[in-house]
């Protein structure tokens, strides 16, 4: 595997976490959509 795929799927399976957790009520859409864009970074820079 090359390491942009491995990058793709550590963020895929972080969004299915955060998807998780907001359809429990324990995070918002808005600290969703924030947490997104820091793991997305912090892969980016990995």
């Amino acid at each position: 595997m090359d390491n942009e795929a491995i990058i793709r799927y550590k963020f895929y399976l972080c969004r299915n976490f955060l998807d998780k957790l907001f359809a429990d009520n324990i995070i918002t859409k808005t600290q969703k959509a924030k947490l997104e864009s820091v793991i997305a970074k912090r892969l980016a820079d990995v």
